[in-house]
């Protein structure tokens, strides 16, 4: 049932960036795409594997906190799998590490499930803090109505987590899908461990990992403007963006926010003097590296940790 599922979502991928391209012109994109030099590949998959283990680390701290230690080997294996299942809607598939954590250390997903629920909390708040404070600064006042939404999103998931009746609501929209329903009762039953996730110790560290991993993240889509000779938008500006990007696709609720997240790097691109029909493809580019790298290895991670 996963594997359909996750094929669904992969014809749905092409079948949206089908459209961009056909909207625009495709043999533009075509010819722009044939100057990307190769070079730069190492480089970027390099950048995007080194912010994964700033969010490992993250990981891991979270699990020490509720005292829960497991052996490197496979607990690299576990968090790496849950790349496999990103491209659901708010990443919410990674809880495939809950499942993983039970069947192979019989660790209750009671534990783990709030763990993996902080996580996205703190990607939020790491992202929606590059997006607001570095967008505020190099990008103009012009961005505000989006940076706007963006920290009203914030404090909304933030009232979800502390408010059960609130939470309960919105989690049972998301347990209508039978992967999700097995997570339902140990999620329900560990608000204690929300907010022992959420100290401000936690919060500090977390946070501060997040926003390190955008950075991280962050050379390594500069180095795909580089790949293509860009020289109209800098470091910090493309951080921004892309993190606002992702916090506008993970609003619209669309598996991985595809189409939204491209769509909105494409027309943000486009504020500072690139071409739309160029910006919707690099972030398409950006995407194969940010997000399918990540799915791919996801895969591989999930059949060798099941092999152990």
């Amino acid at each position: 049932m996963i594997s359909k599922k996750i094929i669904l979502v992969i014809i749905f991928a092409v079948i949206i960036y089908s459209v961009f391209l056909f909207i625009f012109d495709g043999q533009i994109i075509y010819e722009k795409l044939q100057n990307f030099k190769l070079e730069f590949i190492p480089v970027i998959l390099f950048m995007v594997i080194c912010g994964w283990g700033i969010l490992f680390v993250r990981w891991n701290f979270l699990l020490k906190n509720q005292d829960i230690v497991i052996p490197l080997k496979e607990n690299i294996l576990i968090y790496l799998a849950g790349f496999a299942l990103a491209i659901s809607p708010l990443k919410s598939g990674e809880l495939l590490k809950s499942e993983l954590l039970k069947n192979k250390f019989k660790i209750g997903r009671t534990k783990t499930v709030p763990i993996i629920i902080m996580e996205r909390f703190y990607d939020i708040i790491g992202t929606v803090f590059v997006a607001v404070v570095i967008g505020s600064f190099f990008l103009g006042v012009s961005f505000l109505p989006i940076i706007l939404v963006i920290a009203t999103l914030t404090l909304g998931v933030f009232f979800i987590l502390y408010i059960k009746s609130v939470f309960n609501f919105v989690t049972s929209k998301f347990f209508r899908f039978k992967f999700l329903k097995r997570f339902e009762e140990p999620l329900k039953n560990s608000q204690e461990i929300f907010h022992e996730s959420s100290s401000r110790r936690l919060i500090f560290i977390s946070t501060s990992l997040t926003i390190m991993w955008r950075f991280v993240e962050g050379i390594g889509i500069y180095f795909v403007l580089v790949g293509f000779g860009i020289d109209v938008i800098g470091y910090l500006e493309i951080i921004s963006i892309y993190s606002t990007s992702i916090i506008l696709g993970a609003v619209s609720m669309l598996p991985a926010g595809i189409g939204v997240t491209e769509g909105s790097f494409g027309g943000l691109t486009s504020l500072l003097g690139m071409e739309i029909t160029f910006g919707l493809a690099l972030a398409i580019i950006i995407r194969l590296f940010t997000l399918w790298f990540g799915v791919v290895i996801g895969f591989i991670s999930l059949k060798l940790s099941k092999s152990l």
